[in-house]
């Protein structure tokens, strides 16, 4: 159940990230070409830029929680043995959840605080800038909670498995696989 909904979210957060960078390359690029072609431009592209920049850095942070490709320092898990490393694991991810239960305690309080306060330009309130942070708390607890039932499982498959040997695994099988192709003609 939990890696069902973690998986739902994945793809639900990688359709709105690329929805967001669309809307951004769209607004941006035109209103630098607006600024400059008819000196003009969209008012609201800098304000609906920048509240979408800060749930595009949200939302692909949660990505990179959910596909573990977040940045890490692995030298203690390295070090360690597999029993070892799934317990690290379980106590890193409980840190996490605490700080999970800060976001989504704090992003609930500023989204309450500003819900009178509204941007200038676009009218809307500053409870969506805040809201992410809520979005965030609430939408990392999942694939969080995917890790520790798989270290408590047992499953060390990938858990902390270093991004330099995910991308030389990567390599080697397209490698192997545009080799084979060119076997066949």
């Amino acid at each position: 159940m939990i890696h069902h909904a973690s998986r739902l979210i994945v793809r639900g957060f990688e359709i709105l990230i690329v929805a967001c960078l669309a809307i951004m390359g769209i607004l941006v690029f035109g209103n630098v070409v607006l600024r400059y072609a008819f000196n003009s431009g969209i008012a609201i592209s800098e304000e609906l830029a920048r509240l979408l920049f800060v749930w595009l850095i949200f939302m692909g942070a949660v990505l990179a929680s959910a596909r573990r490709i977040h940045i890490g320092f692995d030298t203690l898990q390295r070090a360690v043995g597999a029993r070892a490393r799934r317990a690290l694991v379980v106590f890193t991810g409980a840190l996490i959840l605490a700080g999970c239960g800060i976001f989504i305690v704090g992003g609930w309080r500023q989204t309450l605080i500003n819900l009178g306060n509204t941007y200038p330009v676009l009218g809307i309130s500053y409870a969506w800038l805040y809201g992410a942070a809520l979005v965030f708390g609430v939408a990392l607890i999942f694939p969080v909670c995917n890790n520790i039932h798989r270290a408590l499982r047992g499953i060390d498959d990938g858990l902390t498995e270093d991004l330099a040997d995910r991308i030389e695994g990567l390599a080697g099988r397209i490698e192997d696989e545009s080799g084979h192709r060119g076997d066949r003609s």
